[in-house]
């Protein structure tokens, strides 16, 4: 029987999936449905500070995905290829309001998940203000979100804004807050691995990597932005690679526990985050258009994968891969002989995708089939990666 259970910051969490602060935690009752489905943990949508809330009242729409239905079996499909621009913004609960619903979380929930609550404020003062609030709770923990993706276009200092605050807010909040916490940080800065050791010598207990991206879509047909109008988050599964980067590159520096999220779908990139360092892994996008119940599928599947492996605990393959990954200049560039060549020429429709994408004049389709010159070939592997049957492959000598 293999374990998943991970500790942060003296917190035990069950396994490493936590439901990221958005819809699908926006109050107690969505709270309990995402531990009901598998969860370890869940972060409560983030209650600003009053100089930085717009009322209580959500814009509509708020939620736009691009390419979503571009794609053939929508909406069955699971295609990865989408993006979801939104404006979520904070919580719709004031001070009081937002400490009773994380007491009903939690009296839900009971020892079955975590409760974490998320906190962003505009000014020192308000910051200490919040971990008051918070403090009032019966949350276990806390995520101290300096990075929300459209707060910059609310007038409060986050994300790029907020670089050189985010030691000073990190140490009134290790100052005031009695509970351990995370800071979530934005990769939309010059450099996020230096904002992250500074927040971790500022006495953070673990930091999140990384929020949304921050974007904005235009309607051509009228010139004006679509939706909401406004910038807002803005990514998908696509950006999967980014946060990998990020967590890795934080793994290499900080001594203090990752969790990770941005673009996950797959149990895969679960696996792939902590296989770079992370503890614990968040999502938000999978769930809202997967349903509560994707966490229980990855959860099985990280389990078979495990036991496939036989991996017994996740310290097993936390960070293997780092070892492994190269720094661009180690990368080795003469490699002499490769070449493409169609090794299975029966599976070869004549499509011509290979002769397209060729540059090099390598590959051409004749009488139906690829042909490849290897005198001209590059061996780029850019046919390899088109070729829809997998007629051709790159062979070395």
């Amino acid at each position: 029987m293999v374990d998943l259970g991970v500790e942060i910051a003296g917190v035990y969490l069950k396994n490493p999936i936590i439901a990221a602060s958005a819809t699908p935690t926006m109050n107690a009752k969505c709270m309990k449905k995402a531990i009901d489905a598998g969860a370890a943990a869940v972060v409560a949508k983030s209650l600003f500070g009053e100089s930085g809330r717009l009322g209580r009242r959500y814009p509509r729409p708020r939620f736009i995905l691009v390419h979503w239905k571009d794609y053939p079996g929508y909406p069955k499909r699971l295609s990865p290829c989408f993006t979801l621009h939104s404006l979520e913004e904070c919580s719709p609960f004031d001070y009081e309001g937002y400490v009773k619903d994380i007491n009903e979380a939690k009296k839900l929930i009971g020892d079955d998940g975590v409760v974490i609550a998320s906190i962003s404020g505009s000014t020192l003062e308000e910051w200490e203000e919040l971990c008051e609030v918070v403090n009032s709770s019966k949350a276990d923990m806390v995520e101290v979100n300096v990075s929300c993706p459209f707060a910059a276009e609310m007038g409060i200092k986050m994300g790029a804004g907020a670089v050189e605050m985010a030691p000073e807010i990190t140490r009134v909040c290790r100052k005031t807050l009695a509970l351990p916490f995370s800071v979530k940080l934005s990769p939309q800065v010059a450099d996020p691995i230096a904002v992250a050791k500074s927040v971790e010598e500022a006495g953070a207990y673990a930091v999140t990597l990384a929020a949304r991206l921050s974007g904005i879509l235009i309607d051509v047909e009228t010139g004006r932005p679509r939706g909401w109008g406004s910038v807002g988050g803005y990514g998908g599964p696509y950006l999967i690679g980014y946060g990998l980067k990020w967590v890795y590159k934080a793994a290499l520096k900080l001594n203090i526990p990752i969790i990770a999220v941005m673009g996950v779908w797959d149990w895969r990139d679960i696996v792939s985050y902590i296989m770079v360092g992370a503890h614990a892994v968040q999502s938000a996008t999978a769930i809202m258009l997967r349903g509560y119940r994707v966490i229980g599928e990855w959860l099985r599947d990280i389990t078979a994968f495990m036991e496939r492996k036989g991996y017994a605990s996740l310290k097993d393959f936390r960070g293997m891969s780092l070892k492994y990954i190269k720094t661009t200049r180690e990368v080795e560039r003469a490699t002499p002989g490769v070449h493409a060549e169609v090794k299975y020429p029966e599976k070869c429709i004549g499509c011509g995708q290979c002769e397209v994408s060729c540059f090099y004049d390598a590959i051409k389709v004749v009488d139906g089939k690829a042909v490849v010159d290897v005198e001209r070939c590059d061996g780029c592997g850019m046919c390899v990666e088109k070729c829809p049957t997998g007629a051709v492959v790159l062979t070395k000598p």
